[in-house]
């Protein structure tokens, strides 16, 4: 028996603004819950009183690709106007249609 992958197959890109006119970004992923909801996924490293925020290059951020039941979203530095949002499979299929 084949085990799933853990990537979505299928999944919706969203480009805002100015797209990925920016060099770094501020990466933000959610995950759906059973329920529908979106929750906030914790931010990579911890340092001191607040958490630091995950941010990638425009080349990874290329090559992200959502889980089946997760969004990514990923806002520019120094444009803020520029950015992206990955939807899995089941946020699409499961969420966004049926509305």
């Amino acid at each position: 028996m084949r085990k799933p992958k853990p990537e979505a197959n299928t999944f919706l890109t969203h480009l805002s603004g100015q797209g990925l006119a920016d060099e770094r970004y501020e990466v933000r992923r959610y995950k759906s819950s059973d329920g529908g909801e979106l929750r906030p996924l914790p931010a990579g490293e911890s340092g001191g009183r607040r958490s630091k925020r995950a941010t990638a290059s425009r080349r990874a951020v290329r090559q992200m690709r959502p889980a089946r039941d997760e969004l990514i979203v990923c806002k520019g530095l120094r444009i803020p106007e520029s950015g992206l949002q990955l939807w899995g499979e089941h946020l699409v299929w499961g969420k966004m249609l049926c509305r």
